[in-house]
């Protein structure tokens, strides 16, 4: 027979016992914290808050008491080793996040329900990011972060520095080369950062012609049966050309008129997986690689 469940308060217990309890709910009945009188303490619990926190300026890094877990992971992570070491990188279900007493923790669509439901009940406010889908998103995920550390000013100077290399870097060529992004079979087709990031760059997102939506997976059949002019894949920012020599050889793969014509690019996983800034690095790699980039 298994034991019997915990009682629901024993987690109000053992906080109230670590004197957390109270610190919350004196936050509580505080009035709303502010960046104007110093009381806001700002939690990030994903990468992008950690980059856009990071974005918005000094006066908003005062107020950061903890980022996210892989703020400084380079597989993921724009910021590596930018926020103090003495700042926590504090998991939202662990002790140590609610004992820094944050006013404010930001969180993704994401982020696992019993993070959210912890976060809840100890009474913080949260702000949850809830779409990463592209462009558009990134510039409304950056007016979010802002308004909610009120700092509506910075937003705009982040979003206008992003939308200036995004004129920079877009291409208009006359022809358009098909592509897919590959990662082990799964692909992004229209409504995906990629998508975004393919067409700003010069080419035709294929699964997206195909009529496809979101993320999906495919078969090395079917990719070779759509047969690519470029194939875009992940790849560790120190090996990109080892990965893509070994991917274009695969049996199946190497078939492709992109293996064929040296066509398949290696992007790091850091910006082809972005959700920001990191996106436009994407772009710039794409960009280089077009036919007619230099003309």
């Amino acid at each position: 027979m298994s034991p019997p469940s915990p009682p629901r308060w024993s987690r109000r217990r053992m906080l109230a016992a670590t004197g957390v309890l109270p610190l919350l709910a004196c936050e509580r009945r505080a009035s709303p914290a502010s960046a104007h009188d110093g009381s806001l303490r700002i939690a990030s619990q994903t990468v992008l808050a950690d980059e856009v926190l990071w974005d918005l300026g000094p006066s908003v890094r005062a107020h950061v008491v903890a980022v996210s877990p892989m703020a400084d992971d380079p597989r993921y992570s724009r910021v590596v080793d930018r926020w103090p070491a003495p700042i926590p990188r504090a998991a939202g279900t662990s002790d140590a996040l609610l004992a820094l007493a944050p006013t404010l923790v930001i969180l993704a669509s994401f982020t696992a329900a019993e993070t959210r439901t912890l976060l809840e009940h100890a009474g913080l406010r949260t702000l949850v990011l809830e779409r990463f889908d592209g462009f558009d998103d990134y510039r409304a995920n950056v007016r979010a972060i802002a308004a909610a550390v009120e700092t509506p000013a910075a937003a705009e100077h982040v979003i206008a520095a992003f939308d200036e290399r995004l004129a920079t870097l877009r291409l208009h060529p006359t022809e358009r080369p098909r592509v897919v992004s590959w990662n082990e079979g799964s692909v992004p087709a229209a409504g995906t950062t990629f998508d975004d990031v393919a067409t700003a760059a010069g080419y035709r997102n294929l699964p997206a012609e195909q009529g496809r939506h979101g993320h999906l997976q495919i078969s090395v059949e079917q990719l070779v049966a759509w047969d690519p002019d470029v194939l875009v894949v992940p790849c560790d920012a120190e090996r990109c050309p080892e990965t893509t020599a070994e991917i274009a050889a695969r049996p199946g793969l190497r078939a492709t008129r992109a293996a064929r014509d040296g066509m398949v690019i290696g992007v790091p996983s850091r910006d082809l997986y972005s959700t920001g800034a990191g996106m436009l690095d994407t772009l710039a790699r794409l960009r280089a690689a077009h036919p007619e980039a230099a003309s």
